[in-house]
């Protein structure tokens, strides 16, 4: 029997739920804190504790939590979102940091913390109303 290899599952920007807050006022609330298992250097989130199988985050983009905080909640208000979300908080946005294209990922729950990663552009999500624009900050 041949082994059968799996295409990752492609994200997707969907709707804004409509039992959930206002775009603005989630994005007042989300952070983004980083992950130390993706830093080979020491930064804000702490000492780091690169995973064997992680990829080390710059440390350019590691040293400024409010303009990662920034553009976060950005991604938020443009509504670049997936349609699931998690206490409140979209599982997935996705954001611009220059030209690139970077993804945030929930990780705590009701405390609306993200940590992020660049995304090769392959993996950039289905967007079929349009919001992600490229570039646009």
């Amino acid at each position: 029997m041949r082994t059968r290899f799996s295409k990752p599952k492609r994200r997707r920007i969907g709707r804004w739920p409509a039992d959930v807050r206002d775009p603005e006022l989630v994005a007042e609330d989300a952070s983004y804190v980083g992950s130390a298992e993706h830093k080979d250097h020491p930064s804000a989130v702490g000492p780091p504790a690169l995973r064997s199988d992680a990829t080390p985050c710059e440390p350019a983009l590691t040293r400024d939590i409010a303009a990662n905080t920034a553009a976060l909640r950005e991604g938020i208000r443009k509504r670049r979102t997936s349609s699931v979300f998690e206490g409140g908080f979209p599982k997935y946005v996705w954001t611009w940091v220059g030209d690139d294209l970077y993804e945030a990922r929930h990780i705590n729950g009701l405390q609306g913390t993200y940590k992020g990663y660049c995304l090769d552009e392959f993996e950039w999500p289905d967007d079929p109303e349009g919001r992600l624009g490229r570039g646009d900050p």
